[in-house]
């Protein structure tokens, strides 16, 4: 947000938030030097400064019969806004009086437009508890501009968690996130917190609807964590597959093991995320073992990256036995990455039985691997 709007947002029009811009520039100077500086008639300019004289951010002096006028320091402005919140605190006793007492069933309220969806979010904060996000939060950056920072930041020092359900890949602080697949993209974000839910329509002019509801809110929370535990989970495109590499070797895990590796697809994620890779898995201590398919080029690449990478092994197979997608495991997960598609998918599955089984059928093929 520039100074211009800030400046509006203490009810001055553009004329006047020039006028005032102008004085700071101008130490002090008459109505006619200031008239001619903004290029506005002297009386429009009269009338401008009367409304600044007013609200406090300007002042004057007269020498020699003339009045000269002068901008007030900027911090007055933050002196404007504490007098403001101290004349809100003083009358919100009376405000509250004013409430109609709650009715039955779920409370709604609907808010529109930017300003309205900023009033619905600041609640979430006001609340301070953990907050459920479901659907789009590149839309809200984009569609709220600076206020998503802001916003942001606030949560953050305030210590309230969220835990995102989205199909873009967030990285937020004091977040959890699971990357839902492409197909279930959504324009619309949905916050739930405490009793109360949130749903935002993101559009040129956003709308908010606010309900107010234990029963909904708790099975919104329900549905929420049905997705968020699934055991099996599909994630699509080049991210997908980031996603998926990177959440193998987060967690503690006695080994990561892998069925299908070739340069193709290491090409698909380049070698500066595969680096990336390494130091993660490093640094949880995880052993690598990989069967590759043994064509030249797989061999090539994986030999070297043998040598610059500790606890990582690779033999080889062919490609007719490791299978058309690779198939990766750690302790708590499978990933099975089917890039022959035109549009690459990747399959999570966390159940335990069939982690089992396929680390079963792992050390069968590895036996039959060649090593380097």
């Amino acid at each position: 947000m520039d100074k211009e709007q800030v400046l509006q947002s203490f009810g001055l029009t553009e004329a006047e938030v020039r006028l005032y811009v102008t004085l700071l520039t101008s130490g002090e100077a008459t109505a006619s030097e200031l008239a001619k500086r903004t290029d506005t008639n002297r009386t429009f300019t009269y009338d401008r400064l009367k409304k600044l004289l007013g609200s406090g951010l300007a002042s004057y002096v007269v020498k020699d019969s003339k009045k000269y006028f002068k901008a007030a320091e900027p911090g007055q402005l933050l002196a404007m806004l504490e007098e403001k919140q101290e004349q809100v605190r003083a009358v919100l006793p009376d405000l509250e009086k004013l409430r109609a007492p709650p009715h039955a069933g779920p409370d709604v309220k609907v808010f529109s437009s930017k300003n309205g969806v900023r009033a619905a979010l600041n609640l979430v904060l006001k609340e301070g508890q953990s907050v459920y996000v479901h659907g789009t939060m590149a839309r809200f950056r984009e569609i709220m501009g600076s206020f998503y920072e802001i916003w942001d930041a606030r949560r953050v020092k305030g210590k309230i968690p969220l835990k995102i359900l989205s199909n873009e890949e967030v990285r937020m602080e004091l977040a959890e996130m699971d990357v839902l697949p492409e197909e279930e993209r959504s324009s619309i974000t949905t916050f739930t917190f405490g009793n109360k839910v949130i749903i935002v329509l993101w559009a040129d002019v956003p709308v908010a609807i606010h309900i107010e509801s234990g029963e909904i809110a708790k099975d919104t929370v329900s549905f929420f964590n049905a997705i968020w535990n699934r055991e099996i989970r599909i994630y699509s495109g080049v991210d997908g597959i980031l996603e998926a590499f990177f959440e193998l070797v987060e967690k503690k895990s006695s080994v990561f093991l892998g069925i299908g590796y070739s340069r193709a697809l290491a090409e698909v994620y380049g070698k500066r995320r595969s680096d990336e890779w390494h130091k993660v898995r490093l640094k949880n201590g995880i052993l690598s073992r990989v069967i590759s398919y043994d064509d030249k080029k797989s061999k090539d690449y994986f030999q070297a990256r043998m040598r610059q990478w500790e606890n990582f092994e690779v033999r080889f197979l062919g490609k007719d036995i490791c299978g058309p997608a690779c198939m990766t495991l750690s302790d708590h997960m499978i990933a099975t990455f089917i890039y022959t598609e035109k549009s690459f998918k990747v399959i999570v599955n966390r159940n335990r039985e069939t982690i089992a089984a396929y680390r079963k059928h792992f050390e069968l093929l590895w036996e039959k691997a060649e090593k380097r």
